[in-house]
């Protein structure tokens, strides 16, 4: 176990590293930066000035280096669309907002979904399990931006019933949270459905069951833990995404988080920002992938590590 622990680590750290790579060197061809920064009318030499400044002058791979060589410290340099703040801070300080909308839409996703799933599951075939793949369908096939939008004409602008954007009290967390939560749910109604149809029908449950377990015991106890293997990878795959910062739905409502910011620093060409906002959101998607894996042998003690 120590070992496959090990292992996943070190691949985690070549990923990170991986993708930084890419990052760098695709927001440094999207244009130069000096451009944004300085007058139309600026002359040769004040570019040049700037430029070497801002180490842009060097070629790509020492670039790089030198952006590696930082970001281990966790300094990814200074801002250039917020007034020169250092862009790791500006990236902390929206984080908990993307955290907050993002463990609220995680825990409707998997509360409903696993409730809905199991529900299709055990009644197959008649009118609830119909009910169930019926949504999942819808759920899949709905975009979540236009669930957004049409919340927003529904409860906002014709009840009156919830602010249409912003962060604040629990009101404000509802829509959004829905929007993206949409599209989680109907995916994890689906493989939990699936996998439990496939536990229902193993010898062992048949056991259960004629032992004088209960239904529910059954169901919730010897099914279920053995059916989370693939749901509980679903789940992780999708907090990954969800803490990484859904754009479109922070854009929707004005929701002040990671998504939106990384974003704003694309259009502005803003190299610190994007970077320390896109190595943040690897560091996420690489621990919970690492802690889904692990949990793994803690739910189903027949899994074992070599």
């Amino acid at each position: 176990m120590r070992r496959y622990a090990l292992k996943r680590v070190i691949l985690g750290i070549i990923t990170v590293i991986i993708v930084s790579m890419i990052i760098f060197v695709a927001s440094r061809l999207s244009g130069d930066v000096t451009y944004l920064l300085l007058p139309q009318d600026a002359t040769k030499e004040e570019v040049g000035r700037l430029r070497a400044k801002l180490g842009l002058d060097k070629p790509l791979p020492f670039q790089y280096l030198y952006f590696l060589k930082d970001a281990v410290r966790g300094n990814f340099g200074k801002s250039y669309r917020y007034t020169n703040r250092e862009a790791m801070e500006i990236i902390l300080e929206r984080l908990p907002a993307t955290a907050e909308l993002a463990f609220a839409a995680f825990l409707m996703s998997v509360i409903c979904g696993l409730l809905l799933g199991v529900l299709s599951a055990t009644k197959r075939d008649n009118f609830l399990d119909t009910l169930g793949k019926t949504f999942a369908l819808i759920g899949q096939a709905m975009p979540g931006f236009w669930l957004g939008v049409m919340a927003i004409l529904i409860f906002s602008v014709k009840l009156g019933w919830l602010p249409t954007s912003g962060r604040g009290n629990i009101s404000h967390l509802i829509m959004p949270s829905i929007s993206i939560a949409w599209f989680s749910i109907a995916s994890i109604l689906r493989i939990t459905r699936s996998t439990m149809l496939d536990v229902l029908d193993s010898e062992y449950i048949k056991t259960a069951r004629l032992k004088g377990n209960s239904e529910l015991i059954v169901i919730w106890k010897h099914a279920l833990r053995n059916a989370l293997i693939p749901v509980l990878a679903m789940s992780g795959i999708q907090l990954a995404h969800l803490l990484g910062g859904v754009v479109i739905a922070e854009t929707i409502f004005s929701w002040p988080g990671l998504g939106s910011l990384i974003l704003e620093g694309i259009y502005s060409r803003d190299y610190a920002l994007v970077q320390a906002g896109v190595f943040v959101i690897s560091i996420i998607f690489i621990t919970c992938n690492l802690a889904v894996d692990l949990i793994y042998g803690v739910i189903d003690p027949r899994i074992r590590y070599d």
